[in-house]
């Protein structure tokens, strides 16, 4: 970890998207490895069976994934955290606490949230180097399944669309919102046209 931050951290072009501490340290977590006759994971250990580097690229290609996806778990989790009070508010008051620049604030997160899991990461594709040399995919797969990227993905997606629903009631509120700024501008100037109109005609009867 300590080697990561000070050599990759610094380094937006190998990173690509930034991640604060607190996603980063959900990330960490401690594996080992040896050698042996067979290849298999047990209890965070893998047992390669050969010291060739393809090897160990497979399997690393495997819990760096892992990782990624624990980044963005985490921030799904406090995505909904930090939402969980919006349908109680509205089960109980039939409207949010919200101001315009909050909910704006939300609906964009989300967006972030959303897109970045979707476009910006290719946790679901294959890494290209197996499309040259392919003698150690079986291990980067049985190493995806030991760490259950796939089940996880497939969860990660199951809440991204609890927030994308959660997503049009932000952005529903934020309509209704501004509507409600534009009646009462409207009922304003109905109120001061009014008023105007009857000093003018108080004005005239003098």
């Amino acid at each position: 970890k300590q080697w990561i931050e000070q050599h990759l951290f610094p380094h937006k072009e190998v990173l690509g998207l930034k991640h604060n501490a607190e996603s980063i340290e959900s990330a960490c977590d401690e594996m080992g490895f040896c050698y042996g006759e067979a290849f298999k994971w047990h209890r965070d250990v893998v047992q390669l069976q050969t010291r060739d580097a393809g090897e160990k690229l497979a399997v690393s290609f495997a819990v760096a994934k892992s990782a990624n996806l624990s980044i963005y778990e985490w921030r799904m989790e406090q995505a909904i955290q930090r939402n969980a009070h919006i349908p109680e508010d509205l089960a109980k008051h039939g409207q949010l606490h919200l101001n315009s620049k909050q909910i704006n604030v939300e609906v964009g997160r989300l967006y972030l949230l959303n897109n970045a899991i979707n476009l910006e990461t290719n946790m679901l594709d294959t890494p290209e180097e197996f499309w040259e040399d392919d003698r150690f995919q079986s291990e980067y797969d049985t190493s995806i399944k030991y760490l259950d990227v796939n089940a996880r993905i497939n969860l990660l997606n199951k809440r991204l669309e609890v927030l994308k629903d959660l997503n049009s009631i932000l952005m529903n509120a934020a309509h209704n919102h501004h509507a409600t700024i534009l009646e009462w501008i409207i009922i304003i100037l109905i109120v001061a046209e009014i008023v105007i109109e009857a000093f003018r005609t108080w004005r005239e009867m003098e």
